[in-house]
């Protein structure tokens, strides 16, 4: 009778531990999700408070980068995780924010790394090497990776919603840079063609995987053309002619960006609360 009893007990705790563990593994997503959006925008403001003014060698290896793209030799970084990018005016700070991007209408605000190797894709966006530096200019394409939704963040997930005329700016340093998209392309992974630099024309290009659900063999490209603005254009990065793309008035978040950001939200919420009573049963139960 007495071992009877024990076995029950032991079932009993082996189901309070399955669905604890039920709740804690949905709870780790949505949880970082939550945390993540909401300490977004925290994350750049302390990026602009300890924001320096970029060195002359940097200054220098990053012209000295632009000028090197006369042949370019891009890597996927969604099939290529353990390559490994050369950023020689960067090798003493690897992990250094190098800009941020901001997308009003998905509020949208991530740091870019260079290199989109698997550690800076799980922090924010990334650099694609073999492409022009997000720093401006004429006649130069910058290619901005990022996950089409991740474990630990939504990322690029909402990246369809953009339309011709939506805001994007890159900010480095104090230095914005305003762009407007332009268009939109769905490639094949091989087809790089697709990233040449356009005569005349500063675009920067988002990528991330297609479609939303996986498998996801193709590649969305939003391609984004730089507004004319009043910053003084640096040495070598002159500003690109004006877009016809009309620009939007005023960028107001898409609805249902909100609508997917307050449902994440009240999941986390749910979840916490399910696994805090969760833990009182059980608690109860092994106190008798």
């Amino acid at each position: 009778m007495k071992r009877s009893e024990n076995r029950k007990q032991a079932s009993v705790v082996i189901g309070y531990l399955l669905i604890l563990l039920g709740i804690a593994l949905p709870l780790y997503g949505f949880g970082h999700i939550s945390y993540r959006q909401l300490t977004e925008k925290s994350a750049y403001r302390h990026y602009v408070e300890q924001a320096a003014a970029p060195t002359p060698d940097e200054e220098e290896g990053i012209l000295a980068y632009n000028r090197s793209m006369q042949e370019n030799y891009i890597v996927d970084p969604f099939l290529n995780e353990n390559y490994k990018a050369q950023y020689e005016f960067y090798k003493a700070h690897p992990d250094k924010v190098f800009a941020y991007l901001h997308i009003p209408k998905l509020d949208l605000s991530k740091p870019i790394y260079l290199d989109a190797s698997y550690a800076h894709l799980d922090k924010g966006v990334a650099h694609i090497d073999g492409t022009a530096l997000p720093v401006g200019g004429e006649s130069r394409r910058s290619v901005i990776a990022g996950h089409r939704g991740w474990y630990r963040d939504l990322m690029f997930w909402n990246l369809h919603k953009l339309e011709a005329g939506d805001s994007v700016t890159v900010e480095r340093n104090g230095t914005v840079l305003h762009y407007v998209v332009a268009d939109t392309e769905v490639i094949d992974p091989s087809d790089w063609d697709a990233l040449q630099p356009r005569e005349g024309q500063d675009i920067l290009t988002l990528l991330t995987c297609d479609p939303l659900r996986p498998p996801r063999p193709k590649r969305l490209l939003v391609n984004c053309v730089r507004q004319e603005s009043q910053e003084a254009p640096a040495e070598e990065a002159p500003q690109a002619p004006q877009s016809a793309v009309p620009v939007q008035e005023e960028a107001k978040v898409d609805s249902g960006v909100t609508k997917l950001n307050l449902a994440i939200y009240a999941v986390t919420a749910l979840l916490i609360l399910a696994f805090a009573f969760s833990v009182w049963r059980f608690v109860q139960y092994l106190r008798g």
